[in-house]
């Protein structure tokens, strides 16, 4: 999973966060890219700073991965305020907002990129299985399910 992470960021930054990771990557949540600041790592309930300052020119380099080398093609998503990429896992973009109409039509001068990494987290579900199924019918009640981050 790393490796498919990894492959998004210039040769550098690359190096330096396989270094500061390798291990921790079932811990990972977020890596947090701000022009002209620090690199974060997000490890559960732990942020780790990276001595690496981001240029706009990493930030323009990291979205044309991102975007297959065509960011006009990813413009709908990144109106939305992500993309999704391979395996699930999300890139926030933060930028100047181009609005017409009430709606966001364009971000230009894009300042960070925020990776979001998907996983699976076995057995989280299982203390709320008797809200939401009932055995005694053999069917599921109507439910909506709304909570905090990680909160399982």
């Amino acid at each position: 999973m790393l490796q498919e992470i990894l492959k998004y960021f210039p040769n550098q930054i690359s190096q330096v966060l396989e270094e500061n990771i390798k291990e921790k990557i079932i811990f990972l949540e977020e890596i947090r890219i701000r022009t002209s600041q620090k690199i974060i790592l997000k490890f559960n309930e732990i942020e780790k700073i990276i001595d690496y300052k981001v240029t706009t020119k990493d930030i323009l380099e990291i979205l044309q991965h991102i975007c297959e080398n065509s960011i006009y093609s990813y413009q709908k998503e990144m109106c939305e305020g992500y993309i999704t990429i391979k395996g699930g896992h999300r890139i926030g973009i933060t930028g100047n907002c181009v609005i017409e109409n009430n709606k966001i039509i364009n971000i230009k001068y894009i300042s960070s990129l925020n990776f979001r990494i998907a996983k699976q987290v076995i057995g989280c579900s299982n203390s709320m299985l008797h809200h939401i199924i009932n055995k005694k019918n053999n069917n599921i009640y109507n439910t909506l399910i709304a909570s905090l981050p990680r909160s399982w």
